[in-house]
């Protein structure tokens, strides 16, 4: 088995980490490794990226992109991720919106919605969750009346990350509260957040200053024009909207693992570096095949999609494999750092910029967001080994 990529791709990858070595900034990077609202840089970024198909590169040429393979995404993406750049995973207009609408949305939304996303000049917000509704989709409970040419919504989301500053909404709302089957009474909406009234966001942070939101829909109206594929299907096309979204790659977590393996050569105690340590080897060691183990299965994963296969099982395994992977690097940088790990970036006693303390806290965040290990672990176990649900 080949694992090495085409001359072709190799030469991409170069051009593309050549043009990212002299347009990332440095607050354009705080922003991803901080989750913080994109700023100036990020916007201009984003723009620059559009302007070279590199933001939504699978799009057709039409749409603002460059009808590139997976494989030569995933090139893409790779390097974007590992420069701290707006990779595609990480906007959620890139990575789920425009995907599902390429497939699901009609020439209106196209038109109106694609380029624009491909070009940087837009991003949307995700509403899924719920008070009463996380992992059990079809629970959720934002009712939408049918009002004639509209929807009338009223009910709350929980969790809508960039719901403070993105332009749109991609919406799971309840157009059908009879079907006794509750997973057929969904559909999906889009809503303009800057001109909708009735729309109040509030902000949620967690322990890491992670910036998530919930959102209060009072009698909003949404044109009907914004309704994605068939009323009642929103269930089904959420479902594909969410092999998207698990789809992505961990590069920019390597950096971390880097400057952890660089700091354990050069910091020494009691006379001899780190790195002397035989567990703090074995611990980085550890690291580095899971880390490898990872990347080999996102190959193979966008080799599978170029091959036009069917990929829920895979993708849920990466999706595994890549989050906890991460809370895993987490948890050993804190133990190599020691008490010094745990101050944050304000702190001048702070270790690597305090970036292990956030990515500590934050860790667990990566084993819920797009669904859970344990959602994963089942779909494993009754799509691909034909066990019984639990």
């Amino acid at each position: 088995m080949d694992f090495s990529f085409t001359p072709e791709q190799e030469r991409l990858r170069y051009q593309v980490r050549e043009f990212l070595q002299k347009e990332v900034t440095e607050q354009s990077k705080l922003d991803f490794k901080f989750d913080q609202p994109y700023s100036p840089d990020t916007w201009k970024l984003l723009h620059k990226l559009g302007e070279r198909g590199w933001l939504c590169p699978l799009y057709p040429k039409e749409w603002g992109g460059m009808a590139a393979s997976p494989l030569d995404n995933y090139v893409i993406q790779d390097e974007l991720a590992y420069a701290f750049a707006p990779a595609p995973c990480a906007l959620i207009g890139a990575m789920v919106v425009g995907p599902t609408l390429l497939i699901y949305g009609n020439e209106e939304q196209k038109k109106k919605y694609l380029p624009r996303i491909a070009h940087g000049e837009i991003e949307f917000s995700m509403g899924y969750t719920e008070p009463g509704s996380g992992s059990d989709l079809a629970s959720l409970a934002l009712k939408a009346e049918d009002k004639g040419d509209y929807y009338l919504l009223n009910g709350q989301k929980m969790f809508s990350t960039k719901a403070d500053f993105a332009d749109y909404g991609w919406i799971a709302v309840r157009t059908d509260s009879e079907n006794p089957k509750k997973h057929k009474g969904i559909s999906l909406l889009i809503i303009d957040f800057k001109n909708t009234p009735g729309v109040t966001v509030r902000p949620i942070r967690d322990m890491a200053g992670y910036h998530s939101n919930e959102v209060f829909y009072d009698d909003v109206r949404v044109p009907k024009e914004n309704l994605v594929g068939d009323l009642n299907q929103g269930f089904y096309i959420i479902g594909a909207a969410l092999l998207f979204e698990r789809a992505v790659t961990i590069s920019g977590f390597h950096r971390p693992l880097e400057l952890l393996i660089d700091y354990v050569k050069s910091t020494k105690r009691s006379g001899k570096p780190l790195s002397a340590n035989p567990l703090i080897r074995r611990k980085l060691a550890e690291m580095e095949m899971k880390f490898a183990v990872t990347r080999v299965l996102s190959y193979r994963l966008s080799w599978m999609q170029v091959h036009k296969m069917f990929t829920l099982t895979e993708t849920a395994i990466t999706k595994i494999l890549s989050t906890e992977t991460v809370y895993d690097l987490a948890q050993t940088g804190m133990q190599i750092l020691g008490h010094h790990g745990e101050l944050s970036s304000g702190s001048k006693w702070a270790e690597l910029h305090g970036w292990f303390a956030h990515m500590y806290q934050e860790s667990p965040h990566y084993k819920i967001a797009g669904g859970t290990s344990e959602i994963q672990r089942q779909i494993i176990a009754t799509r691909t080994l034909g066990l019984p649900r639990g």
